[in-house]
């Protein structure tokens, strides 16, 4: 069930900040240059044959060795008068459980309300490093499946003291290629910024007028921050 304890509040400091909060959007992508003359990061399409630690089930679906993580396996549709076609199959992407979509906020005298955006490198961005939510990660990377780092920020996620949620809410993956997943949306401000103990090194504070600047310039922002930052 959706939680919405804080929200008339956070959307009070939200008017406050405006007469203050910076608006340019350069700083952000000045350093977002920076950050990416610094990344090494490569990626190149392979043959599903080639990856490592996956392949098919006694079913052919595709599958991850652990189990966890998403699989690939196909669905049959029928529409009736729904959509362009009455029926078609297609691969789906299913996956046991969700993720979490959090953007993190403070506010500061100087500033104003503040959200703290990450730099992110993902296989399929255009420009490598593309702007997503503070916290954006599966249940699975929270429980390191992977067998590598926790997520940045999953701290803020079992923290019981200087932080308010200040609103949590499932919403729907995109339905076209995902089956039955929804994840949760949420926004957490820092009472206490101590509890923050991961690096943020790849992580700009940003205004929320900054933001909507970011979401006019091309291949920038991820979609998700938008999704997080609308219920404000």
């Amino acid at each position: 069930m959706a939680q919405t304890k804080h929200l008339d509040w956070f959307r009070d400091r939200l008017a406050a900040s405006r007469a203050i909060e910076p608006s340019d959007p350069t700083p952000v992508l000045e350093w977002r240059e920076v950050r990416r003359a610094e990344t090494n990061f490569q990626a190149r399409l392979i043959p599903l044959s080639e990856v490592r630690n996956w392949g098919s089930d006694a079913e052919g679906n595709l599958r991850h060795q652990t189990g966890q993580f998403f699989g690939v396996e196909g669905v049959r549709i029928e529409a009736g008068s729904l959509r362009e076609v009455r029926s078609w199959d297609q691969p789906i992407l299913t996956q046991p459980e969700g993720g979490v979509l959090g953007m993190v906020a403070r506010e500061t005298e100087q500033d104003g309300v503040q959200f703290l955006l990450q730099a992110k490198a993902e296989p399929g961005n255009i420009g490598t490093l593309q702007l997503v939510p503070s916290i954006q990660c599966t249940w699975s990377n929270i429980r390191r499946a992977h067998q590598g780092a926790s997520p940045p920020l999953a701290e803020l996620l079992a923290a019981t003291e200087g932080v308010r949620f200040v609103y949590r809410a499932q919403h729907n993956e995109e339905g076209g290629r995902f089956w039955l997943k929804s994840n949760e949306n949420l926004v957490v401000f820092l009472d206490d910024e101590s509890q923050v103990t991961s690096d943020l090194t790849y992580f700009y504070w940003a205004s929320l007028s900054q933001i909507k600047a970011l979401a006019l310039i091309d291949n920038v922002l991820s979609p998700f921050v938008k999704t997080i930052i609308a219920p404000l």
